[in-house]
């Protein structure tokens, strides 16, 4: 007579033990459009999460620009001084993301921060000024990526 639930057990051992062996391949090297998006669905988490408490203080506000969003581009504004743009960039050795601050007094760029991505392995988070690229962010996940720009905004400290 078979024992079919230590069969089972087994077959689900094997199974287990295959997802994770492709799980640990895939968390090495992320694709740079789905790490995108996550940082942009979790932008939008924070903006809503930073006017509830704007709004109780009176302060100005997050609000979305649509105008030049597209794919690999997230723009929005903080009250009507400041825009920040925020871009998927493949071109370069190690993709990143990278945020764009614009605000008075001229309207041109104020502050930049890169956020590099797939690294091998969990990369311990890190941060290095660049004078020509400005704040060079390593080993960050999308949630904690749109956190840093959101809480940057806010404080002013985007350099």
């Amino acid at each position: 007579m078979v024992d079919y639930a230590k069969l089972a057990e087994k077959a689900k051992a094997l199974q287990d033990a295959a997802n994770d062996a492709s799980g640990k391949t895939e968390a090495k090297e992320q694709d740079p459009i789905v790490f995108f998006d996550g940082v942009k669905s979790h932008l939008i988490a924070e903006m809503h999460k930073a006017n509830h408490e704007l709004a109780k203080r009176g302060v100005a506000t997050l609000d979305r620009s649509f105008s030049p969003s597209f794919s690999g581009r997230f723009c929005f504004t903080f009250g009507t001084s400041l825009f920040c743009s925020v871009d998927l960039d493949t071109r370069q050795e190690h993709p990143r993301v990278r945020a764009i601050i614009c605000g008075p007094p001229t309207g041109g760029e104020i502050g930049r921060r890169e956020y590099l991505f797939n690294r091998n392995g969990a990369a311990q988070p890190s941060f290095r000024a660049d004078e020509n690229t400005g704040m060079i962010v390593t080993g960050l996940n999308p949630q904690d990526t749109a956190i840093d720009i959101i809480s940057c905004i806010l404080t002013g400290d985007f350099s």
